[in-house]
């Protein structure tokens, strides 16, 4: 059986009272707090609904980020178009075999979440990490794998525009 994909933490502690803003230099996690110095690699935020893509090493399904996530239907038709049938089945076989592999994105677009429109007016799905078996691939392992798929995957954010 597929994990769920954990949900992914914010760096720094929010202000409660009033905006909600990130307090920059305020770490929510300890662990985060000492790694701050490592060389880090950031992506985009998509606003959207988290999606794995499960390959058995037989078929394909799709999954929200839990199993009782509900996925819309127009998403679930495009992800169809973008991993269903045979031809993406056989392309599942010749990469991976009968490794399980999941691919976790987002869903998003216009009707997913407040402010999707903005992204696209028809729902998509955008690739931001690989697990085969119970390891998560590095980034640039996961751009050849959406190249192969042909996938979009969420853009890194320059570290000039980084704060911590």
């Amino acid at each position: 059986m597929f994990k769920e994909y954990h949900k992914i933490e914010t760096i720094f502690e929010r202000d409660m009272e009033g905006n909600k803003k990130l307090i920059e230099g305020k770490f929510r996690n300890p662990l985060i707090e000492y790694l701050k110095d490592n060389e880090w690699i950031f992506t985009e935020k998509i606003d959207g609904t988290n999606i794995r893509i499960c390959w058995d090493g037989h078929k394909v399904s799709f999954m929200g980020r839990t199993e009782r996530a509900e996925l819309h239907k127009d998403l679930v038709a495009r992800l169809e178009e973008l991993f269903g049938g045979n031809v993406n089945e056989e392309l599942f076989e010749q990469k991976f075999g009968e490794n399980q592999v999941m691919f976790i994105g987002e869903g998003y677009g216009s009707g997913i979440q407040k402010g999707g429109g903005d992204y696209k007016e028809r729902k998509d799905f955008i690739l931001f990490d690989v697990m085969v078996g119970d390891i998560f691939l590095e980034r640039e392992n996961i751009e050849e794998i959406a190249k192969t798929f042909n996938l979009e995957v969420v853009p890194i954010v320059p570290l000039s525009l980084i704060h911590i």
